[in-house]
């Protein structure tokens, strides 16, 4: 028993008529009532009672129908559904990411895609580098936002962002009193810094920048990596942190954050997925991110 030959029964019996059907269904009437005689006989009933004025549903037919309807409609659904899959419209999307990446305009970005895209359930999970790139790789999340490129091919990635570095100083520190602190000024500076986990994170580009101006930092605290622990640190007077502009959301009364002259160029958040994954969600999230 084929769908089409299933389509032909409703529409006949929707029309009451094999000539409305058939123009309703664009095709010939000899063919339509070909199908029709050819379901009867795999059904082992007929359906339809003929006359030269219309035909009607027998018993059998009106026991069908219902069911009939609800299979052709099941599929044209479940054809709808395929396609919306195709263009990312419907399913899953699971989003990997450093935890200052929530401090930018990531918020903004998800509250668009929910609107537009309001049948993709999304879901965040705040993570390390290394453990996001495992994550990704076992396919529990469909993209992870970091601060650098994964080095293994496996991940394709594209830079969706950058940010800024800024510096974190308690507001009665003298550098706060600056409107733009170079790089040099951190120079015997007590510091705290994010954790390394190798690449170009934001620990090589903080410690490369030092080192780049001849400053050698007074470590005070490392691995530290949750901003609001960061800046907690700072503003308990325990050093100075050099973070990504994102970080300057998190307000507090205890420190200022101020422009790092001399930065170069700006840190670039990364958005990483699995090259060998159909992900048609994660295309649309790159679009909205694009907007």
């Amino acid at each position: 028993m084929s769908l089409r030959r299933l389509e032909y029964f409703v529409a006949v019996a929707d029309e009451l008529s094999f000539t409305a059907a058939a123009r309703r269904l664009h095709m010939a009437q000899p063919p339509l009532s070909t199908q029709i005689q050819a379901l009867e006989r795999e059904l082992g009933a007929e359906l339809f009672q003929r006359a030269h004025r219309g035909v009607t549903l027998t018993a059998a037919g009106q026991a069908v129908l219902p069911e009939a309807r609800r299979i052709v409609q099941r599929y044209a659904a479940l054809a709808r559904m395929a396609r919306q899959a195709d263009a990312g419209e419907v399913g899953r999307l699971a989003i990997g990411l450093i935890p200052s990446a929530a401090n930018g305009v990531l918020p903004a970005v998800l509250a668009r895609f929910s609107a537009r895209l309001p049948d993709v359930d999304v879901s965040l999970v705040e993570d390390r580098p290394p453990e996001l790139l495992r994550r990704l790789r076992a396919g529990l999340i469909d993209v992870a936002l970091l601060y650098a490129r994964p080095a293994d091919d496996a991940f394709a990635s594209a830079v969706v962002g950058t940010e800024r570095l800024l510096v974190a100083a308690p507001v009665d520190h003298p550098l706060a009193a600056r409107r733009r602190v170079p790089v040099a000024a951190l120079a015997g500076q007590p510091l705290i810094l994010p954790p390394r986990h190798g690449g170009e994170g934001l620990y090589e580009r903080i410690t490369g920048l030092l080192s780049r101006h001849d400053v050698a930092p007074v470590i005070v605290q490392s691995d530290i990596w949750m901003m609001q622990t960061v800046v907690g640190l700072v503003s308990a007077g325990v050093g100075l942190a050099v973070v990504p502009e994102s970080a300057a959301v998190i307000r507090t009364d205890e420190v200022a954050y101020r422009p790092l002259a001399g930065a170069g160029e700006p840190v670039p958040l990364v958005a990483a997925w699995r090259r060998d994954a159909d992900q048609p969600t994660v295309a649309r999230l790159l679009d909205e991110w694009s907007r």
